[in-house]
């Protein structure tokens, strides 16, 4: 037993000693410790902000100037000083001005307006017009299903000149005549415009009236063609509109419908020097009311078909013979 002891404590100490240097089961090496890593969500707390770069010149809520960084580039790109670009205001695109430039006579009917060498009587009894009338006007612009026939609305025109005025003259017929408003109103009764264009090639295709175009209506007579006088109204230019004296009418009932003349100032019209040779961009037209106490415009027929009033390109031509 003395000689087994010895040999049993050198085993045992042989085992714990390779036990040591052994991961058993059940044994768990354990963890070493480390400092957690950052929680990157909360970037404000760990690193600075890194501000995106910039694509837009604007701060300011305005119309934005969309700019492309430039390759490579983490920078942000100085804004732009507010005395240098007004942002805040989209920029008005100037025409340039050939940009609507044209021929000088617009592809319409077109009326001959003959020289004067006589003076007329403005009382609206065309007999002393020479020549005559020559010009229909039964184009239906406005209001076909309110239109019945050529008795109901539908006219013809004439027209001449001298180095102050032009005159024109116009047989209307019409079943009915109501005109019971005045003014800027008159188009809501029975009455005549005209449209002219001062400078044709200027402006050639512009589809919408500029300072040299001119809207012009005339009313025979408010409540019956002698019961109140003849007045002229002026829509455009906007900046001289209102009622023109200065234009001469006369009137008078006939047996189908009515006759008005009248004459209007070169000056009113912007025209300095009128000369033969000369063209206008032009069109007539005739409003027409068949209902008492209404104010209506239930139709209206042109010298020009697919004339529009504020469509320029849409009228037809003037010649000053």
């Amino acid at each position: 037993m003395d000689n087994i002891k010895p040999r049993q404590i050198i085993v045992a100490l042989i085992v714990l000693t390779v036990l040591t240097g052994c991961t058993l089961p059940g044994f768990s090496t354990p963890t070493p410790f480390s400092f957690p890593t950052p929680d990157k969500t909360m970037t404000a707390l760990f690193e600075p902000t890194q501000e995106a770069p910039a694509t837009s010149a604007s701060s300011s809520g305005g119309e934005e100037k969309t700019s492309t960084p430039k390759a490579g580039s983490t920078s942000t790109p100085k804004p732009t000083a507010t005395g240098e670009l007004d942002i805040t205001k989209t920029p008005v695109v100037e025409p340039t001005t050939t940009a609507f430039e044209g021929p000088t006579i617009r592809p319409g009917p077109s009326i001959t307006a003959d020289h004067l060498d006589k003076n007329l009587n403005i009382d609206g009894d065309l007999y002393e017009w020479d020549p005559p009338i020559q010009k229909v006007i039964n184009y239906v612009v406005f209001g076909a299903d309110k239109w019945s026939n050529a008795e109901d609305n539908s006219g013809s025109v004439v027209a001449a000149w001298d180095e102050d005025y032009l005159y024109i003259g116009v047989r209307v017929k019409d079943e009915k005549y109501v005109q019971e408003t005045t003014e800027e109103k008159v188009y809501l009764g029975d009455s005549i415009e005209i449209h002219f264009d001062r400078y044709v090639s200027a402006d050639y295709s512009l589809h919408t009236m500029s300072a040299d175009d001119y809207q012009i209506g005339i009313s025979p007579g408010q409540y019956g063609i002698t019961t109140q006088p003849p007045l002229a109204y002026m829509w455009a230019p906007k900046t001289n509109a209102g009622i023109k004296a200065d234009v001469k009418i006369g009137a008078i009932e006939s047996g189908d419908g009515y006759q008005v003349e009248f004459k209007i100032p070169w000056s009113l019209l912007g025209v300095t020097n009128p000369a033969s040779g000369d063209h206008f961009g032009f069109a007539i037209a005739i409003n027409d009311n068949d209902i008492a106490g209404t104010l209506n415009q239930q139709s209206v027929v042109s010298n020009v078909q697919g004339r529009f009033y504020a469509d320029p390109t849409t009228w037809g031509d003037l010649y000053l013979k």
